[in-house]
């Protein structure tokens, strides 16, 4: 199958036109689909091609599927032929092949055969950083973004926007045109605890990876606490040092993330922030869950379950969106690189927070607790780290944090929920 972005000039996998007559065909197999590429040997191709088109044949560029290198050369072709930046081309070509499988490093060296043949665009500098913020619809992206458009110049990135699966090429343009010099990556699934999530999840990015080695870029990325969720213990203190220990999915694609996060850095000497939170609550996420679930029980005034493991009722380090917020927001500006621990380091049962619940909404519950026959990770978050560099120690107490979301309910009428 033959898809046509012209007249003359189209792109396909070579088992399916080596035989028709009529038309030229441009082998770019020989290509490797990936980095390296020498740039003559991208501009050789494309010249042939341009040779041909310009006798008035049909010239078909071919790969071994149709995908990658035969559209990425065609995009050299289509710049060149009708005058076009590699940003226009290649949506061209998108548009025309519905194609976007196509591998960023192997545009890049197209970019890098014709940068004496095609004018780009470029833009004026305006901002010392220019940031591109991937899940800026999100819970925490909603709270960090007003903090930094004060600071920066934020382009805000939402999945309904641009797929981090399947369009790193318009990823790609986007940071070009936007002149993007860093990437908070907070982007998630929706649904993150399942073993499908994992794969989206790294394939993300993966992608944003990729995008930051072409263009050499910064990546700050948002992990969590939970690659530390593998450990039994009735209260552990984690630091930095500490070797992740994750257990289930979600810990699991975190520290997978991270492993890719290092082996980019080292690989391509790009510079990157991982920074791990202990679990965020606040205005606007139903997370924690059972927070949630707590407090319409106790406006109800049904019994609270609670759970109680082999090593006790399980303890989480709860800090406030806000203060999260401050301490990401602080650690951009003072432009940090390496990996921090963000959290209060103060544990609070889940039984302490139904006590909390209760006592605020003078409730007539009760609580219970359903035995459990496994352990909880009990993890407090040390930030004494990151706390030298920016000067910040989390401010909102848990009470005060939960008051908040209790009034909240009520105001909007949303408790009977």
């Amino acid at each position: 199958m033959i898809r046509w972005i012209t007249k003359y000039l189209g792109t396909s996998a070579w088992e399916h036109v080596y035989n028709i007559n009529g038309i030229y065909i441009v082998d770019v197999r020989d290509l490797v689909d990936k980095g390296g590429n020498q740039p003559q040997i991208v501009k050789a191709k494309i010249d042939e091609a341009l040779a041909h088109l310009q006798k008035n044949e049909k010239v078909v560029i071919c790969c071994d599927y149709g995908m990658s290198r035969s559209n990425a050369i065609a995009t050299g072709v289509l710049a060149i032929q009708e005058n076009l930046s590699i940003d226009e081309a290649i949506q061209r070509i998108m548009s025309s092949t519905g194609e976007t499988s196509i591998k960023i490093e192997v545009l890049s060296a197209v970019r890098n055969s014709l940068k004496e043949s095609v004018q780009e665009i470029t833009l004026p500098e305006t901002y010392e950083l220019r940031l591109l913020v991937t899940g800026a619809s999100g819970f925490i992206g909603s709270s960090l973004l007003p903090k930094l458009k004060t600071k920066y110049d934020v382009t805000a990135l939402t999945s309904r926007e641009l797929n981090l699966v399947k369009e790193v090429i318009r990823l790609d343009l986007l940071v070009k045109e936007k002149k993007i010099n860093a990437i908070l990556h907070l982007a998630n699934p929706r649904i993150y605890t399942t073993n499908e999530s994992m794969g989206i999840a790294l394939m993300m990015l993966k992608n944003v990876l990729d995008v930051c080695k072409l263009n050499k870029i910064e990546l700050v990325y948002l992990s969590s606490w939970e690659i530390y969720s593998g450990y039994r213990a009735e209260g552990l203190f984690a630091s930095e040092s500490l070797q992740p220990f994750p257990k289930g999915t979600y810990g699991e694609t975190k520290h997978l993330s991270e492993i890719l996060i290092h082996q980019y850095e080292q690989l391509y000497d790009i510079k990157t922030l991982i920074l791990r939170s202990s679990p965020v609550y606040g205005l606007g996420s139903d997370k924690p869950k059972f927070i949630h679930n707590f407090i319409k029980k106790a406006y109800q005034h049904v019994d609270i379950i609670t759970h109680k493991y082999l090593n006790g009722f399980p303890h989480l380090d709860l800090i406030h969106i806000n203060d999260l917020s401050e301490i990401v927001s602080r650690a951009m500006i003072k432009e940090l690189s390496g990996v921090y621990n963000i959290g209060t380091g103060i544990l609070t049962s889940t039984a302490h927070v139904a006590e909390i619940i209760i006592e605020l909404l003078q409730s007539n519950s009760n609580i219970i607790h359903n035995d459990i026959t496994d352990y909880a990770p009990n993890i407090a978050v040390d930030m004494t780290s990151i706390n030298k560099r920016i000067d910040y120690n989390p401010k909102i107490d848990v009470k005060i944090g939960i008051e908040e979301l209790i009034n909240y309910y009520q105001n909007k009428g949303e408790i009977n929920d």
